[in-house]
C-alpha cells in the first residue's frame, strides 16, 4: 500500500523514478555481526565501556541518526533499548570514540577475518578498513524519519541492527554524494511510500542516484560538515575536501553571533570542521533536502508538499517541540515547559539545566520555532539561481 495521498506526491514518485538506481555503482555491503548467532560464537560480550580505538567498536542503530554518527550512547545501566543518552556535539572532544554495549572477544584474528570481506582470498579487503554509509536496519515508517544514515569510520564493527555500505574502488567523493541523498527527505519518502519492515541492501539499491549535477560540491560540503565530527573522519574531509568549499555559503538561516560562515574550512579537518549547533546542523539538513529536490528535477512546491503531508511526526515536531534559543541550541523540554507558563519572564534559573552528557547550560531568550517550509523554499531558490549562473557561464 502506497502512502501517497494528493497528486502532488504521486508526481513526485514519478519523477524520482527516472533516475539512475544506487544499485547500478556496484557496491558491497555489509549486514555486520548477527546479534545471536555471533554472540554464542563468542565473537562479541555485552559489556559498557568506551574503547580504547575505533577497531574495538561495535554499532547499533541508536548510535546513529540522519547525517549524525554520534546521535545517542549507551548509559552504563544498559537496561534497555531506551536507555540511551544524547550526544552534546558541541562538547564534543575531537578524539572522542562511543560508548558501547558490545566488546569484542576471543581470538583477535579471528574476529577480524569473520567480519565482512569485500575481496578475496589472495587479495583481501576487510569492509572494516573503508568508510562506509551505515543506516538503522529497522524501518519506522510512521516515525520522524525511517530511513536514518550515517557515515561510520575505518575499524568500526556494527550488529545486524545496522546495515552498510561502501565500496574499495569508488571515490569517496561518490560514497559521500550518496550519503547526502540518502539523508534528505525525499529519499526518505521513496523508501517509506511502500512500507517495510527492515531496510536492507536490496531496497536501498533500488533508490535513486544522480551523480555530476552541478550541484554536487554543495551537496557534499554539508554532508561532510554533517558527519565529520571527530578525528576519526580526518582522512575522509581531506580526501573528499574541495577547495571550491571556501566559497561556499549558507543559502538561509538566521545571523548569529555564535554562528560561523558555511566556508570557513581549511583542507585539513580540525575541531572546528563539524556543524556543532543544533540550529546549523537543522539548517544543512533542511539545504539538502532542497539539493536532493533539485538534482532529482522535483519542484519546491512538491518539496513541500511531501513534508507536509508524508512527515506528520516530523511535522508536529517542528511546530511545538523544536525551540531554538538565540544561540541556535534546542531548548530542551523542562525549560519548554516553564516558558510556555511564564513566557520571556524566565529567570536565569529557571533558563538553566544539565543535559544528558552532563554539560551544564543557560539558554538564551528569545526562544523561538523554525519554519522548515519557509527556509526549504528559501534555500531552493538560492541554489536554483547558482545552478542557473553556472549553466549559463557553461
Amino acid at each position: 500500500m502506497l502512502y501517497t495521498v494528493n497528486r502532488a506526491v504521486a508526481h513526485v514518485l514519478a519523477t524520482i523514478a527516472e533516475a539512475e538506481r544506487i544499485g547500478s555503482l556496484g557496491l558491497k555491503f555489509s549486514r555486520g555481526w548477527d546479534e545471536s548467532i555471533d554472540r554464542k560464537r563468542g565473537r562479541f560480550i555485552s559489556r559498557w565501556g568506551v574503547p580504547e580505538t575505533w577497531d574495538d567498536v561495535i554499532l547499533q542503530g541508536v548510535h546513529l541518526y540522519v547525517s549524525t554518527p554520534f546521535y545517542k550512547t549507551p548509559n552504563p545501566t544498559m537496561r534497555s533499548n531506551q536507555d540511551w543518552s544524547a550526544t552534546d556535539l558541541e562538547a564534543l572532544a575531537p578524539d572522542a570514540i562511543p560508548a558501547t554495549s558490545y566488546k569484542p572477544a576471543g581470538d583477535r584474528y579471528e574476529y577480524d577475518v569473520a567480519y565482512t570481506e569485500w575481496g578475496t582470498d589472495s587479495h583481501p579487503l576487510p569492509a572494516r578498513d573503508y568508510y562506509r554509509i551505515a543506516w538503522r536496519k529497522m524501518a519506522a515508517n510512521s516515525n520522524e524519519r525511517t530511513l536514518i544514515p550515517a557515515m561510520i569510520p575505518p575499524g568500526a564493527s556494527h550488529i545486524d541492527g545496522v546495515f552498510a555500505l561502501g565500496s574499495p574502488d569508488l571515490h569517496l567523493e561518490v560514497i559521500v554524494t550518496i550519503l547526502g541523498q540518502l539523508s534528505s527527505l525525499l529519499m526518505d519518502f521513496r523508501l517509506r511510500a511502500a512500507p517495510k519492515a527492515n531496510i536492507r541492501m536490496g531496497t536501498v539499491e533500488q533508490l535513486p542516484f544522480v551523480h555530476g549535477h552541478g550541484l554536487q560540491t554543495e551537496l557534499q560540503m554539508r554532508v561532510l560538515r554533517l558527519n565529520c565530527v571527530t578525528d576519526a573522519y580526518a582522512e575522509l574531509w581531506r580526501e573528499a575536501f574541495d577547495p571550491a568549499f571556501v566559497a561556499d555559503s549558507w543559502a538561509g538561516g538566521r545571523p548569529r553571533e555564535n554562528r560561523s560562515a558555511l566556508g570557513e574550512v581549511s583542507p585539513e579537518w580540525t575541531a572546528s570542521t563539524p556543524l556543532r549547533i543544533a540550529e546549523d546542523r537543522r539548517q544543512a539538513l533542511v539545504e539538502i533536502d532542497a539539493l536532493v529536490a533539485l538534482m532529482l528535477g522535483v519542484t519546491a512546491d512538491e518539496l513541500c508538499t511531501v513534508y507536509r503531508t508524508q512527515f506528520a511526526v516530523l511535522y508536529g515536531y517542528d511546530h511545538r517541540s523544536y525551540v531554538y534559543d538565540i544561540n541556535g541550541r534546542l531548548v530542551p523540554t523542562e525549560v519548554l515547559q516553564v516558558w510556555r507558563r511564564k513566557g520571556d519572564g524566565l529567570s536565569v534559573e529557571e533558563r538553566t539545566t544539565t543535559n544528558q552528557a552532563g554539560n551544564t547550560y543557560t539558554y538564551e531568550l528569545p526562544f523561538r520555532l523554525l519554519d522548515r517550509e519557509a527556509d526549504m523554499r528559501q534555500a531552493y531558490a538560492h541554489f536554483e539561481r547558482i545552478l542557473a549562473e553556472r549553466e549559463g557561464s557553461a
